[in-house]
């Protein structure tokens, strides 16, 4: 009965809100008001939020590194507790010892049931959708290291892409074997800590991801499931090659042939920002490589998910017509932001979303530029432009000056080479491993270059190498350096590195709803562009 009173008390509480002192990682202590929704397991305070399901560990007393600097004059221990995530923590100090223990008490039993909310249905072990249920929203799972000690660690994959999440660790279902019970070496060294039906083992090729669940109907769900995500996605990658392949029609390579003769040349429109301002800019395409470039910014046509015409985007739904005219407004949409332009009439507009979707099908289909029906003029302006693979390659061999831009402190000059026997990119102070490389991004779209201010760093100089981990930021000399770097290292990627490999396989099927469109699109777009007018 103490412990049914015991749960109301905390949910009604917890429901309402209460006061902590929270301590930070820099100034002082404030009073703040802590909120959950119990339904979604949101906790909150002020602006900023977290989910219980994310929570990795709920530790009470002061052992968090925040903890560490708090003398205990100022925060005793047994009324402070810490709820930990991947990304952060959350350090609170109570008002006395009970309100800690209830709301410790009180938040575990809330993950507990908001984590088992998706039961497992023990009769169907090898329902797949069972699986793909409890993987998106997470489950805790034990994790086993060298060191024998275990830690409860939340397991989430993401069915579409294969990624798998366990704290700061990031695997993907298309790069590991799946094994049942106790082989790797770190179990071997376990003994009989745990049971052998218990375990089950991510193996990749430089480290294996050692886990146990509560149960065997658990664990023969989790090896199953993954299992059979692994062939979905390996079907799904060939299916989306099959249909790029279809796609590739003598009105599609008609359609992207018109568009060179016009994509090479800056053509001039409007670009509107999240903060709703209109800027006029300079748009050209370059056809050999996919890269769309506009005044001091550039996106890879490859890495576009789709392309609509309209006011779609939430930049262009909250002006009215007389800012944008919907007639002339067209959209590039990638996974994490839109490129929203606007013609200067119709027939452009039309031009470009039609010819910049037949290039996109050129580019997944790998098709060579000069085999298209273009004028002699271009295919000359082309062949100057294309340059050969393992020439382009042996730039980086040659010691370059980059300004290497950091998390802190201040830019500095590095000299910049590659080792492509090694696969490693050494500077002076440093050197990083390229095959675990998973992307290259021209312009300052990473944290570190988004705070440098534009006189610092001029966007069309600066591309970033992107780890799991950490990223390179890079700002080069001239422009022509800085993409013939990025286009070398794509290649070296493409050749090496099977990060780079996986996240481009991610792209390609994340495009598949544009395989969809553009499918569609070729039929209709004239049809309803004419209707418009």
């Amino acid at each position: 009965a103490r412990q049914e009173k015991a749960k109301k008390d905390f949910f009604v509480i917890a429901s309402l809100g209460q006061n902590f002192i929270k301590h930070g990682r820099a100034g002082k202590p404030h009073l703040k008001t802590v909120r959950v929704d119990t339904k979604s397991g949101k906790l909150w305070w002020d602006d900023q939020h977290l989910y219980l399901q994310d929570v990795t560990e709920i530790k009470r007393g002061k052992h968090t590194k925040v903890f560490d600097g708090v003398s205990v004059n100022r925060a005793d221990p047994r009324v402070c507790f810490s709820i930990v995530t991947p990304l952060r923590t959350l350090d609170l100090q109570a008002a006395s010892f009970n309100e800690r223990e209830m709301w410790v008490e009180g938040l575990s039993r809330l993950q507990l049931k908001l984590l088992d909310n998706t039961q497992i249905d023990h009769k169907n072990v090898d329902s797949h959708s069972q699986f793909l249920a409890i993987c998106q929203q997470g489950r805790n799972l034990t994790k086993w290291s060298l060191k024998g000690v275990p830690a409860t660690k939340l397991i989430m994959v993401n069915p579409t892409t294969g990624k798998i999440k366990c704290g700061a660790a990031r695997l993907y279902v298309q790069e590991v074997q799946v094994v049942p019970g106790r082989t790797t070496q770190v179990f071997e060294q376990i003994g009989d800590k745990v049971k052998d039906e218990l375990c089950f083992s991510l193996i990749h090729r430089k480290r294996t991801l050692d886990l146990s669940a509560t149960s065997q109907v658990e664990r023969d769900m989790w090896v199953s499931g993954i299992k059979n995500l692994q062939t979905s996605l390996h079907t799904s990658q060939r299916n989306i090659l099959a249909e790029n392949i279809a796609l590739l029609t003598p009105e599609v390579k008609e359609a992207a042939a018109n568009f060179l003769a016009i994509c090479t040349e800056k053509t001039k429109m409007h670009k509107y920002t999240r903060s709703s301002k209109r800027h006029k800019k300079y748009v050209t395409v370059d056809p050999i490589s996919g890269v769309i470039s506009w005044g001091n910014g550039s996106l890879n046509l490859k890495h576009v998910i789709s392309i609509a015409a309209g006011k779609t985007t939430k930049v262009l739904a909250k002006l009215n017509d007389k800012q944008a005219n919907p007639k002339l407004c067209f959209s590039l949409i990638l996974p994490r932001y839109t490129l929203d332009l606007q013609c200067e009439n119709e027939k452009m507009r039309k031009d470009w979303v039609e010819g910049l979707q037949a290039l996109k099908v050129i580019l997944a289909n790998k098709v060579d530029v000069m085999s298209l029906p273009i004028s002699d003029e271009l295919k000359k302006l082309f062949s100057s432009l294309a340059v050969d693979e393992d020439s382009l390659l042996n730039v980086l061999d040659k010691p370059t000056e980059f300004i290497k831009h950091g998390r802190t402190g201040r830019p500095h000059t590095r000299v910049v080479t590659v080792d492509r026997k090694k696969v490693t990119i050494d500077w002076t102070s440093g050197s990083n491993d390229l095959k675990e490389a998973y992307g290259v991004v021209r312009g300052k779209t990473t944290k570190v270059l988004r705070k440098v201010s534009w006189r610092q760093a001029d966007p069309a100089l600066c591309f970033s190498v992107l780890w799991e981990d950490r990223t390179l930021d890079l700002q080069a000399p001239t422009q022509r350096i800085r993409e013939d770097w990025a286009r070398a290292i794509e290649i070296l990627l493409e050749k090496e590195s099977e990060a780079y490999r996986q996240h481009r396989s991610k792209d390609n099927v994340s495009a598949s709803n544009l395989s969809i469109e553009a499918n569609t699109s070729f039929q209709n777009l004239n049809t309803d562009l004419d209707s418009r007018q």
